[in-house]
């Protein structure tokens, strides 16, 4: 009878090894998924903002493809709005109007002026507008390691300030650099009220496709009030890299990282898709043909270190 249950309990460990295995190919294949949906997305951002799109117009050409593409997602998953309040639905409206709507309007102002290299290790310094607003907001602690972490991303948008004279002159690339600045910090108020719903059980697919929903009727209405007119400056090519670019950036990307912090954690989850501001430089160098910066890529490289130091 001993040996028999001697057995028993080491094919369940057996079973529960392989089980930890498969969740941990597959949180690593979600994080890497992750990590190249935030690297490709500015790239097609820039693609289809090659032609005379106001970055309003390609903002909500982008919203509405992505949405598009989101459906089906959605569909499969399906969807429950029993636990959404009237209150978590203000912080629905609040993350979309930071960062989908205005904060993803400045960073495609940013990639037109400065280019995806410059642009996106500088928007992607919002992991420290998160950390700074976490202990302002809800009392978190600072470690020395978050300090450092902290102190390498302001380090990264020295370098990036010192790279000015590279990329141009003249008031778009100030107010580029500034976009990208304001974008950070947009970012990261954002992702503190995505937080108040993620800690309150609402789906990742929910919160994504609702707030996809509220930044493409937004923004159709601020083109409508502005009266822009779409004719004669969308192409095929246009709206299918706006439209992919959105469904990686702003939704299955989102959607894969938080699959990954699900199955590995949010320290290992995030140490692999935090890279993608040097993944994005690097291929907008080799594929968009940008110039090669050393202190881009550097700059990168140390927005990525800080970021995981502050998780």
């Amino acid at each position: 009878m001993v040996k028999n249950s001697n057995d028993g309990q080491a094919v369940v460990d057996v079973l529960r090894e392989i089980n930890m295995a498969h969740d941990g190919m597959l949180g690593f294949a979600y994080a890497v998924t992750a990590l190249f949906s935030f690297s490709l997305s500015p790239l097609l951002y820039k693609v289809g903002l090659r032609n005379k799109l106001h970055v309003l117009e390609a903002n909500t050409l982008r919203a509405w493809g992505a949405l598009a593409l989101l459906t089906p997602i959605l569909i499969f998953q399906g969807f429950s709005s029993a636990s959404f309040t009237a209150e978590l639905a203000v912080f629905l409206v609040l993350t979309a109007i930071l960062g989908p709507v205005i904060g993803d309007t400045l960073f495609m102002y940013a990639i037109r002026g400065i280019g995806v290299s410059i642009s996106t290790p500088l928007a992607n310094t919002y992991s420290l507008v998160v950390a700074v607003f976490s202990v302002a907001l809800f009392g978190e602690k600072l470690t020395s390691i978050n300090i450092l972490g902290g102190a390498l991303i302001l380090s990264s948008i020295w370098l990036i300030y010192l790279e000015r004279k590279s990329i141009g002159k003249g008031r778009n690339v100030v107010l580029g650099l500034l976009a990208g600045i304001a974008t950070a910090i947009l970012w990261g108020l954002s992702i503190i009220a995505m937080n108040v719903l993620l800690i309150n059980n609402i789906s990742p697919i929910v919160i994504i496709y609702f707030r996809t929903v509220i930044v493409a009727l937004t923004l159709t209405i601020i083109t409508k009030a502005l009266k822009m007119n779409f004719k004669g400056k969308v192409n095929g090519k246009t709206l299918a890299a706006l439209s992919i670019g959105g469904f990686f950036g702003i939704g299955f990307g989102v959607i894969m990282l938080l699959n990954a912090i699900t199955l590995l954690g949010a320290g290992r989850a995030s140490l692999i898709a935090s890279a993608s501001p040097v993944v994005a430089s690097i291929l907008a160098m080799l594929l968009l043909k940008e110039k090669f910066r050393v202190r881009a890529i550097i700059a990168a490289v140390l927005v990525t270190i800080g970021a995981v130091l502050l998780k």
